[in-house]
């Protein structure tokens, strides 16, 4: 069996980013792998945009042609053969979703025989699985072994070369057991049917399925894949190695085990620390003690302006670093983006951590059946009348016809999830909180009655700034803004808490 060791002749991969994101600090990386072979259920193909498009449209209301071109922007013809189609799949029986529907909108899998072959990934620092498969082996052509360390030419229009760090640190594989491989099999899934019906929510148990999975060949293959490592300014992680398979930025479990290799590879320690910004040895110390500083400005911040958020592990968390991060902010006159990037979103993640301390979600919580207008056997169908989804909400008292308006946007499924499992952002919580502990919001009110019209311009900021790429930059001024508004309300929600 060919190993890590083998530098010529083990195989070496490029991870395909579906997006091609640009960090200002990053360095290449050649993170091992081992990769065993299975067969497994194949996954069924999903519908495709147009059809689920039309689906969502019929299940908000859309029940003629004339309505569903009007909201799709489809030409007529198109709308005509997708209805077909989805009627000939079994999806609908005039204009009502059939159970196949239903499923497919909950995100449940249709059972399968037919197999396909994956390659289930193996951290080969740590021999832990990562929840993530291949399907193919994107080989990347062209390595130079001329070199110390092996090199690869990035594109043939540049000629460019590209020398990443080679990890060596590596373990002998274990062979994965079948509860093992199921649990990966089962997370790459649940996130791939997530980033395709990000709108949906999909409960744990719809995915709890066990999986046939054999081996096609016994020993692993030892590979190296091409990741990033980068560094975003954030409350979460300073730096970060991207996806190794391109399906999403980065993966949570890969950084917990690369943070294990710090201390035992001083030259991946190197590049985390380059990331960082500390590229230049006599700059270091001057860094490091900047950022020391800023951390223990932000502690005694904490304990001496919110000392009650000791109580409450989610919310100081957040908090010290909202507070970590102002501190840069105010500290640099012309802040970078990614400084008020991060701001604006631990703006966000503070009160989302104060909204689920207090909601407390749990599958017990059944304030989303407000919401329901019928039940169609075990499955609930939502009010999707915006109009009167804001009238419930303006019901209680201090909530505006735009704070309404905005709220009445927001899935009904989503708050079910805000509800039951606490897996949402700001506006599904704050929609939650109306529905479970409407005297409280009330009572808030009275104490800061401009309080949800300030916090919902910061969930849309955080929307359109923080979360996705584009032109538009927030400024400094607007971020300080929201920055003074969430501050004076912890002021008034500090009390609140043992209300309950």
């Amino acid at each position: 069996m060919i190993t890590h060791r083998d530098i010529q002749d083990v195989c070496y991969l490029k991870s395909t980013q579906t997006k091609k994101p640009y960090y200002e600090s990053q360095k290449d990386i050649f993170w091992p792998f081992y990769l065993w072979r299975v067969a497994a259920p194949k996954s069924k193909p999903s519908l495709n945009i147009f059809q689920m498009l039309v689906l969502k449209l019929i299940l908000a209301g859309c029940r003629n042609n004339e309505t569903l071109c009007r909201y799709s922007n489809l030409d007529k013809e198109l709308i005509r053969h997708i209805l077909a189609q989805l009627t000939n799949d079994g999806y609908l029986e005039g204009w009502s979703h059939t159970d196949k529907a239903t499923q497919l909108l909950l995100g449940v899998e249709e059972s399968t025989n037919e197999k396909t072959s994956y390659y289930i990934l193996q951290d080969a620092t740590t021999g832990k699985l990562m929840p993530r498969v291949l399907s193919t082996l994107p080989h990347i052509e062209g390595m130079d072994f001329s070199g110390h360390f092996p090199q690869f030419v990035r594109s043939k229009g540049s000629g460019k070369l590209v020398k990443p760090l080679l990890i060596s640190n590596t373990v002998k594989p274990e062979v994965p057991t079948s509860e093992q491989m199921n649990t990966c099999l089962r997370a790459y899934r649940r996130e791939l049917n997530q980033l395709k019906q990000a709108d949906f929510y999909i409960s744990d148990d719809a995915l709890e399925v066990t999986y046939s999975i054999a081996f096609i060949e016994q020993d692993p293959i030892a590979v190296f894949i091409h990741t990033k490592l980068f560094s975003t300014i954030s409350g979460e992680r300073s730096w970060y190695l991207s996806d190794p398979t391109g399906l999403t930025e980065t993966l949570p479990e890969l950084n917990d085990v690369a943070e294990q290799l710090l201390d035992s590879n001083k030259h991946f320690a190197s590049r985390v620390n380059e990331v960082m910004g500390i590229a230049e040895e006599e700059y270091v110390s001057s860094y490091q003690e900047q950022l020391l500083h800023f951390e223990e400005l932000a502690k005694v911040e904490l304990l001496s302006k919110y000392p009650w958020v000791q109580k409450y592990p989610l919310i100081e968390k957040h908090l010290l670093g909202m507070l970590r991060v102002k501190m840069q902010v105010n500290y640099e006159s012309s802040p970078r983006f990614e400084l008020l990037d991060s701001l604006l979103s631990e703006l966000q993640r503070v009160l989302e951590a104060w909204l689920k301390t207090f909601i407390q979600p749990k599958k017990a919580n059944s304030e989303w059946e407000k919401l329901v207008v019928e039940w169609d056997d075990k499955w609930p169908k939502y009010q999707q009348n915006r109009n009167r989804l804001r009238e419930m909400y303006c019901r209680v008292d201090g909530v505006s016809h735009e704070v309404g308006y905005q709220l009445a946007t927001v899935a009904p499924k989503s708050i079910r999830s805000a509800l039951t499992h606490g897996n949402q952002s700001l506006k599904p919580l704050v929609a939650a909180m109306l529905l479970k502990y409407p005297n409280v919001i009330e009572s808030i009110n009275q104490r800061y009655s401009e309080w949800l019209d300030l916090i919902i311009p910061l969930a849309n900021d955080r929307n359109q700034f923080a979360s996705h790429a584009g032109g538009e930059n927030i400024s400094k001024d607007s971020v300080l803004e929201h920055l003074n508004a969430v501050d004076e309300l912890l002021i008034v929600l500090e009390s609140f808490l043992g209300s309950k």
